[in-house]
């Protein structure tokens, strides 16, 4: 039975057992109970020069089936959004009116965690693999069914969602809808250059199964996807 744990679940059952402090790869770490786990410190003195990522930022949906360290889910979750100033709580990536109003979502194949940037902690929300909804680059219907290209196999699927709660309140629908895309893709930048800089492969999807995954994560009526990011290591060529 799948299981959905809401806000008010997650504290008793944080309550109970504590965050855990895993510090071997992701697979790992998620093969114990489904339970909250507590992220490692960022590494603040990795990466390459910043201009050198630059050029070497690219997409890729090619990945390999090698394991992902729990370490670079961590740094790579800071480096998206995670907390740089905490005096403030600031953000790596900022949003208008410092609203924070992105929330992202890890998808793997043990189920989806979101991510609490002030805890550096990922907590559990469902026990099921939906990378098959937030991992599949669906083509235009135009596109015959035999050109279709098949289910990428990254480890990670990063699913950005907007919280309209926390919309600008003299903003027009549209001009949140569109500050929505615009921090979602401001986040997407820094992972796409933390990934040049340490060697992963990445892609947006801009073509996913919006409607069946917001329902399959039980999302709230104001809460809307925006965007979905795979994180992989690149599959090796010979």
């Amino acid at each position: 039975m799948v299981n959905k744990m809401n806000r008010r679940d997650f504290i008793r059952t944080s309550a109970a057992t504590g965050a855990v402090l895993m510090t071997g790869n992701l697979s790992s770490a998620l093969a114990q109970e489904f339970k909250p786990i507590q992220l490692l410190k960022p590494q603040l003195d990795i990466g390459r020069p910043l201009m050198q990522a630059l050029k070497d930022r690219r997409s890729s949906r090619a990945y390999s089936g090698e394991k992902f360290p729990l370490q670079v889910l961590s740094n790579l979750l800071w480096a998206a959004f995670g907390i740089n100033r905490p005096d403030r709580g600031m953000r790596t990536a900022p949003t208008g009116g410092n609203r924070q109003d992105i929330d992202i979502y890890v998808a793997t194949a043990d189920g989806v965690y979101i991510y609490d940037a002030k805890a550096h902690t990922l907590s559990p929300v469902l026990t099921e693999d939906v990378r098959s909804l937030s991992g599949r680059q669906h083509p235009p219907s135009t596109v015959p069914a035999d050109r279709i290209p098949p289910l990428d196999e990254a480890p990670v699927n990063l699913i950005y969602v907007w919280d309209g709660l926390k919309k600008s309140k003299i903003s027009t629908d549209q001009e949140n809808l569109c500050l929505a895309f615009a921090h979602s893709g401001l986040i997407i930048q820094n992972v796409y250059l933390f990934c040049a800089s340490e060697g992963l492969a990445t892609v947006v999807r801009l073509w996913f199964a919006k409607a069946a995954l917001e329902k399959k994560m039980a999302l709230k009526p104001e809460q809307y996807i925006t965007l979905v990011q795979s994180v992989g290591y690149p599959r090796k060529t010979s």
